[in-house]
């Protein structure tokens, strides 16, 4: 569990990184940037450590999929919602990532969900909504609306294309070879949007020094370290177990939002997250007794 812990305060550093670097590239271009980047950075340590970069035949559509699913479609719809809302926010509602996870698992894989399971996600569940709904929550900035629409389907997105991340697991390839296909067909694919819908677009060239600096930190700290991370932990733990943990995300992306952004939170963010963590227990422990972890 500390490997989880540790892996979702890496990926909460990439919500604040992100929203920093909104204000100098907008968000088709800058995810095109980013991903073409590290797609190119992992491939190559994949071949480097062990020289094969090829797709099985009947594998390349399903790979695709993985592209527009696992990158592209989360991404762009995080991005353009980050340009309104806070980066705590967007963590938040990522918590919701289980839910989904555990519908599809349950398509996919046939994991069952017990009456103890639903418990837990009902408990985390609703600790969620405790942040989100009440209107007196100012600190979350969360626009109910079509921000916040496009954060259910980053996280829908997001939660079935670790599903089938970890399908093609257990087809033999690595989580470099996944990731690093997935980053260079998803970045093609933003950058195709920006030429459309972002003429403007340009690199902040009066900004360069800073801007670099924030790119290669949300490439190291999310591209690189957590998608590669999680897709070896989900060799250990289930999908859904995996996602569920989030809920402590918001926590670290709270405090570098108060470092970073000089944005703080109230006395309700941490007591849904007692609450949450208290459904991670329940939901923990009847993975444990189903014998999907360990």
């Amino acid at each position: 569990m500390i490997q989880i812990v540790g892996l979702y305060a890496v990926l909460a550093m990439s919500f604040t990184i992100g929203r920093m670097l909104l204000d100098y590239v907008p968000p088709f271009f800058l995810i095109g940037i980013r991903m073409l980047l590290a797609g190119t950075l992992i491939l190559g340590a994949q071949y480097f450590f062990y020289g094969n970069i090829k797709i099985k035949k009947q594998d390349l559509g399903l790979f695709f999929v993985i592209s527009i699913i696992h990158i592209f479609i989360p991404y762009v719809a995080e991005f353009i919602a980050l340009q309104s809302i806070a980066p705590s926010c967007a963590a938040l509602i990522f918590n919701l990532t289980p839910c989904f996870t555990a519908l599809f698992s349950y398509f996919i894989f046939g994991e069952q969900m017990t009456m103890r399971k639903w418990i837990g996600f009902l408990i985390g569940i609703v600790g969620v909504w405790y942040m989100i709904a009440p209107t007196e929550l100012s600190f979350c900035r969360c626009v109910v609306g079509f921000e916040y629409g496009l954060m259910l389907i980053a996280v829908m997105s997001g939660a079935l294309g670790w599903v089938l991340i970890r399908k093609m697991l257990q087809r033999g390839y690595s989580p470099l070879h996944l990731n690093g296909f997935a980053m260079l067909v998803g970045g093609s694919m933003a950058f195709s949007c920006s030429w459309f819908f972002e003429p403007y677009a340009q690199l902040p060239w009066g900004h360069m020094g800073h801007f670099l600096f924030l790119l290669m930190s949300i490439i190291l700290v999310a591209n690189v370290i957590f998608y590669n991370m999680y897709g070896y932990l989900l060799r250990y733990y289930s999908a859904t177990l995996l996602s569920f943990v989030g809920f402590i995300t918001p926590l670290y992306t709270a405090l570098y939002d108060w470092i970073f952004l000089d944005i703080s939170v109230g006395y309700q963010f941490y007591v849904a997250t007692t609450i949450v963590a208290y459904g991670i227990y329940i939901f923990y422990q009847e993975e444990l007794r189903q014998g999907y972890t360990c």
